[in-house]
């Protein structure tokens, strides 16, 4: 653990996790710099501008990188030069977590939140203190004061999280799952050979008797356990390989009846069976496990309904934002679409779309990845481009017919017009509030 009374601390990134962590550091009497690239003001610290971080050097201790500051970044590099310690913000708020407190990293490219909140709920509904948090927009830093001796955190990693700057030992985890790997965050890394290893190292720190849940074909140890081979649906049955009943205390076949579910049981089965397999390693029976799920409601944009309108279904999957999440939804929702897509473009090709659109009558694309969504799409269906998420939305409505699904599932960031994905599904909601 690190000491921070009197020692000068520069947060990069002045964004939901920059200001929790400058909240945190105050409060451990700390004196706080915080930088953004934009001007803004955070109680108790000194804000300042990215690009005045250099003549700051002489000043700082340690300098903590919000997520979403590329450790490329130049000043980065310069102080490290320097020999200034460069520590990740959920990598340092890890650093704090009390040694009892029993951990389940989740990470994957899509599925993460669903896996990390279900999970949460299903420990709660047993009895136990999970706090969940990390990437599912509660940051690491607002939970610590919550931890307790008996309790489980269930923590949501992107990518992002997991890079490790500061130190280069693994997470220490009791559970940790990987779900899937697919191609997204290529404007940071180099390939996805880099990206796949980095969300790998998921199962780098397994404690003695912890247990890894890897949803990739390829074995990744001894301790990982197969999702769909050690752990799998046979129907509507939950069940599990030799090596899974040894491994995973109390587990037995758990058959579901998937009218009673508030999640949609084809599109979430992987996630079904990651979350019940780490809440039988956390020794919860399979009746509590089977419950919960049943009482769990979908989160707010992942294919979430958000209402109807002249005969029309609207679905925010706002949170789809790479490609391989867009196919998720194009999968698992059979009806006429009309879709909405774009933001900020990440690198990837939309290309893989083109051999599921049957369904969409009509392609929105709109943003600073309009015309690439387009180009890349063109002749599978009508494609329509426009700038402003608003409009999108309009031409969307007016295109459509009764009987029609109205899909937002973006495939980009949304930094191009909005904070994050979170306001950007709030304002397909306000929109489809203003119309009804």
């Amino acid at each position: 653990m690190i000491k921070l009374k009197n020692k000068t601390a520069l947060v990069a990134g002045g964004g939901k996790s920059g200001r929790a962590m400058a909240k945190f550091l105050i409060a451990k009497g700390a004196r706080v710099i915080v930088s953004d690239t934009k001007k803004i003001k955070i109680p108790g610290a000194e804000c300042i501008r990215q690009a005045d971080i250099p003549g700051r050097f002489g000043e700082i201790d340690i300098m903590i990188l919000s997520p979403g500051i590329d450790p490329k970044n130049s000043f980065i590099r310069q102080a490290l030069l320097r020999k200034i310690p460069v520590a990740g913000e959920f990598e340092f708020a890890y650093s704090f977590v009390p040694d009892a407190v029993k951990r389940i990293l989740v990470t994957g490219t899509n599925g993460k939140s669903t896996v990390t909140a279900l999970t949460a709920f299903v420990l709660s509904a047993a009895g136990k203190n999970a706090i969940a948090g990390g990437n599912i927009g509660i940051p690491l830093t607002e939970l610590l004061d919550k931890f307790k001796k008996n309790s489980v955190l269930v923590a949501e990693l992107s990518s992002y999280n997991l890079e490790k700057h500061f130190s280069r030992k693994a997470f220490a985890t009791d559970v940790g799952i990987l779900l899937n790997i697919a191609s997204d965050h290529l404007s940071r890394y180099r390939n996805m050979a880099e990206y796949a290893a980095v969300k790998k190292s998921v199962f780098a720190g397994l404690r003695p008797g912890g247990v890894g849940i890897n949803g990739l074909s390829k074995p990744e140890g001894a301790d990982i356990l197969k999702l769909k081979k050690d752990i799998y649906f046979r129907g509507n049955t939950m069940s599990f390989s030799p090596k899974a009943l040894k491994k995973l205390t109390g587990a037995k076949e758990l058959a579901y009846e998937k009218e009673k579910m508030k999640l949609l049981f084809e599109a979430n089965k992987t996630n079904i069976l990651a979350a019940a397999a780490a809440a039988f390693a956390m020794g919860v029976s399979a009746e509590k496990i089977r419950g919960a799920v049943y009482r769990f409601k979908p989160l707010a944009n992942r294919l979430e309904y958000s209402g109807s309108h002249r005969g029309r279904i609207f679905i925010n999957d706002s949170k789809a934002t790479n490609v391989s999440s867009v196919l998720f939804a194009l999968k698992n929702i059979n009806r006429p679409l009309v879709l909405i897509m774009g933001g900020r473009d990440k690198g990837s090709s939309y290309k893989p779309l083109a051999g599921h659109m049957k369904n969409v009558k009509t392609l929105v694309a709109y943003g600073e990845a309009g015309a690439k969504i387009a180009k890349e799409l063109k002749g599978k269906n009508k494609t329509i481009t426009v700038k402003k998420f608003t409009d999108a939305c309009m031409k969307a409505l007016k295109k459509s017919a009764r009987g029609d699904t109205i899909l937002l599932s973006p495939g980009c960031s949304s930094f191009d017009q909005f904070k994050n994905f979170e306001e950007r599904g709030k304002a397909f909601k306000k929109w489809l509030k203003n119309l009804t």
